[in-house]
């Protein structure tokens, strides 16, 4: 039997560094943006334990890129020394390189890049609990014959079915 993990509902607030392209001297230019009705649109389902952990673990590479990205070059700006200065720029560029390779990768895979901002949502979740050998065979049979009564039969008045351990006990809660 498959599962998925519950994934916690997860802001991510990633705005790419736009000061990787500008010199030393250059002040930031700031781009107005029109103010427009937003809609959030779904990019990707992560349907397996496996996929959402992969996600994770990508989004957090290339975060940790940027951040380490925009340390370099906070040290470049900063560094006097000719040498160091240049050794700082060759890991700058080789570093942006791969964060810019990584990117695309990622927007190709689940439409995700770090000059938007996200929002990770639950959309099936299973839960579990451990129990002793009898309490899962009770709750597997009743499990069963509830799903085999009502299939193709409409939802209870509270659009639950009645199931796991609230079908043992009745299907009633206490109000």
């Amino acid at each position: 039997m498959k599962t998925i993990s519950i994934l916690s509902l997860v802001s991510f607030t990633l705005v790419a560094a736009p000061t990787f392209a500008q010199k030393k001297d250059a002040k930031p230019v700031a781009t107005p943006v029109p103010q427009q009705k937003l809609e959030l649109v779904k990019v990707a389902s992560l349907n397996t334990i496996e996929s959402n952990q992969e996600f994770q673990k990508n989004v957090q590479l290339v975060q940790q890129q940027r951040t380490l990205a925009v340390q370099l070059l906070s040290k470049l700006q900063n560094e006097q020394d000719e040498e160091k200065h240049a050794g700082l720029k060759k890991q700058l560029e080789d570093l942006q390189a791969k964060l810019n390779e990584n990117n695309k990768l990622m927007f190709k895979t689940y439409g995700f890049t770090l000059n938007r901002n996200y929002v990770l949502t639950v959309e099936k979740a299973h839960v579990h609990m451990w129990v002793t050998a009898e309490e899962a065979a009770a709750i597997k049979s009743r499990t069963t014959a509830t799903d085999k009564a009502e299939k193709g039969n409409a939802k209870k008045d509270d659009g639950k079915k009645a199931g796991g351990l609230r079908g043992l006990f009745g299907g009633n809660k206490k109000k």
